[in-house]
């Protein structure tokens, strides 16, 4: 392991002050931060080599939940990791002890079986922090904890999988928002799954994706509006489309699409941060028939693609995809992609955005080259562009047809607050070539340095609007014209 000097010398006194007792719970904990995540996520815990106390409070969270490793989470670190053995079960129980002081008492958890949403007030999320785009307003749809990936049925039903890092669902769930006269109705239509992260509707069925496979539930619309009406309805078992997909530690929630002619789409990102691995396993798009078989890759050197859709009007398959870390503050972009033919190379890892090459992986080679495709257009550096969707709906004004919106997680490789929003790329074409513009549509989930918001998926819903989930807060927002 590579260990900055000052690192080394922090390490040195603080283990001197722990041996002898005298040092606080926090210093202990900064000790084990010090000797075992410094030297790779300097980054994320430290602003010039020096650990940053606002950093470590941000991460509390998510690195409680790796640490006790329950629910699926990878564990902290990795099990097959070199720290791992020099990880003892005295320093994880001295940082587990300190960032429990630092995570606020959670409200009590949402009543989820079934539960009418709470009215859109700040008492739920402070909505009034939000900054929209002019003519727009938004509202408190329903609350879903650790509500991530969206599907909409044309009944109105919203299914929502859960997954990732920020307030995770422990128990993963799969919700479902079903609108009665009454109000919206929150149930949970499946529950003890490994990051139900991916939800994607095809007639009545749900398939959902786990860390390791795809399920379907057949008429899942039927069981949503049974359970609605009925706490007891029974919610039919999960049939497995796809058991094999591909173990990770790195990029292991899985996101899923279907598309106009019903193949299955599923991104398996890269096992690592950057490394050179086996792109045609890894660092992949893949397809499949919805029963599973004809398992074929459509995209290769893709780092981490967390949003897919197919655009409206030409069918082709638009997706996010994250740059890597360690590189500053302002490199690479994220990017946001489209797949014209199969099988297109987007660059992983020699390549990243329109003009990075990897200072690891990159040397001799051309990134202008044809072998690679660059992204249609560079998103923020570290923004965490997840879900998006082109706008279908017909109660916005003309200009934001088929307009393009990106749901921005955040970042944490980053010395300040960059995404927490909901961003929109428009196409202008001019003299037969196309560009595209970048701007926010909805923005004040964070300030530079912390956040109260974490922006996942954007659909299109039935009346013409469009939810925007938000895993931190556990609420989907309805964003409409005023």
């Amino acid at each position: 392991m590579k260990f900055v000097n000052a690192s080394v010398v922090m390490s040195s006194l603080l283990f001197a002050s722990f041996a002898q007792g005298q040092s606080s719970l926090k210093d202990r904990a900064y000790s084990v931060i010090t000797t075992r995540c410094l030297s790779c996520h300097t980054n994320t815990f430290a602003t010039n080599k020096v650990i940053n106390d606002e950093k470590v409070k941000n991460k509390a969270e998510r690195m409680i939940a790796r640490i006790e490793a329950k629910n699926g989470v990878t564990p902290m670190p990795p099990d097959q990791s070199s720290q791992s053995e020099a990880f003892t079960d005295l320093e994880k129980s001295e940082l587990l002890s300190y960032l429990k002081t630092l995570v606020s008492t959670p409200e009590p958890e949402l009543e989820l079986e079934p539960s009418v949403s709470a009215p859109s007030t700040d008492a739920i999320v402070p909505l009034s922090k939000l900054k929209v785009e002019d003519g727009f307003k938004i509202e408190v749809f329903a609350q879903a904890r650790g509500a991530r990936s969206l599907a909409v049925h044309p009944s109105g039903i919203v299914f929502i999988g859960t997954g990732g890092f920020s307030n995770v669902d422990p128990e993963g769930r799969v919700h479902a928002i079903v609108p009665t006269t009454t109000g919206n109705v929150v149930v949970t239509l499946a529950k003890d799954l490994k990051n139900p992260n991916g939800v994607a509707l095809q007639g009545n069925d749900l398939y959902v994706a786990e860390s390791s496979r795809i399920t379907v539930y057949k008429n899942a619309v039927a069981s949503a509006k049974a359970l609605a009406l009925n706490n007891e309805a029974e919610v039919p078992a999960a049939l497995v489309v796809k058991r094999d997909l591909r173990v990770q530690d790195e990029h292991h929630w899985k996101y899923i699409a279907i598309s106009p002619d019903n193949k299955l789409y599923v991104g398996i990102g890269a096992d690592c941060n950057v490394c050179s691995e086996d792109r045609d396993v890894g660092a992949s798009i893949f397809r499949m028939d919805l029963n599973g078989k004809n398992y074929e890759q459509v995209a290769k050197g893709v780092r981490n693609t967390v949003g897919l859709t197919f655009h409206p009007v030409t069918g082709q398959l638009w997706f996010t995809d994250n740059g890597r870390d360690n590189l500053g503050n302002n490199l690479p972009g994220d990017e946001l992609n489209v797949l014209k033919s199969p099988v297109q190379d987007y660059g992983f890892p020699f390549c990243f955005a329109s003009n990075v090459t990897d200072k690891d992986f990159g040397a001799g080679t051309d990134c202008n080259s044809s072998e690679f495709t660059k992204p249609i257009r560079d998103l923020g550096a570290h923004v965490a562009a997840l879900g998006l969707t082109h706008y279908t709906g017909s109660t916005f004004p003309a200009k934001y047809k088929n307009a393009t919106f990106i749901a921005e997680h955040g970042s944490w490789d980053s010395d300040f607050k960059v995404g927490y929003r909901l961003t929109i790329v428009e196409e202008t074409v001019t003299a037969g070539k196309a560009s595209y513009s970048y701007r926010p549509f909805v923005s004040g989930f964070a300030t530079q340095q912390a956040n109260w918001g974490r922006p996942s998926d954007v659909k299109n819903y039935i009346d013409g609007s469009l939810l925007l989930s938000d895993d931190k807060s556990g609420v989907v927002y309805k964003i409409s014209p005023k």
